[in-house]
């Protein structure tokens, strides 16, 4: 039986923008635009990478790109959020919090190998918003603070960066046999 793919689709992305702590400054009529144009971002990010390394899997693209992966045996749970993966721009650093991934794996039902994949793959992106594509979160910006008529300051929206890492890992997945593998993939391998 097939699960349902662990990252929201095009549509369900839009939900990250309604956790976002700037949501509530976005115009109701820029929603849908801004979170179609971090999806593309993603997607056009994740077409870019399969045709550059046709045929690899995401960590193999990882180790042509320089990057390190860390395995942490932890459940990394920070202000109430389980927190799976982290990107490091400087150190040029993946990090897995294993226990987290394995229950995320487990709720999801893909194997641990695939879960790893998924979240590197998401994880991928972020690289490539700080190395390449620029931040997605600053493809739109609102006040940082209003008082009444005056605007001071401006922020990106930090959904839009899960929006196109979204869009990125479903991209990268739903091309060829990537997607198979996750989708097939006997959760106790």
């Amino acid at each position: 039986m097939k699960t349902e793919f662990p990252f929201p689709d095009h549509i369900g992305s839009r939900q990250e923008l309604i956790r976002d702590i700037h949501y509530h400054k976005i115009p109701q009529e820029d929603i849908s635009h801004i979170a179609d144009r971090a999806w593309d971002t993603g997607a056009a990010a994740a077409s870019d990478i399969l045709d550059k390394y046709p045929g690899k899997s995401i960590w193999e693209v990882i180790k042509q790109e320089g990057l390190k992966v860390i395995k942490v045996d932890k459940d990394n749970v920070i202000g109430g959020m389980r927190c799976f993966s982290g990107y490091y721009s400087g150190r040029k650093t993946i990090t897995l919090y294993l226990k987290s991934v394995k229950m995320w794996a487990a709720e999801n039902r893909v194997s641990l190998k695939y879960g790893e994949e998924l979240i590197l793959a998401h994880e991928f992106f972020h690289h490539l918003e700080c190395s390449v594509l620029g931040l997605t979160s600053s493809q739109y910006k609102v006040p940082r603070l209003t008082i009444g008529r005056w605007k001071i300051g401006k922020s990106g929206i930090r959904a839009l960066s899960e929006i196109g890492a979204h869009g990125f890992s479903r991209t990268f997945y739903a091309a060829g046999r990537h997607f198979d593998i996750v989708y097939n993939a006997n959760v106790d391998e």
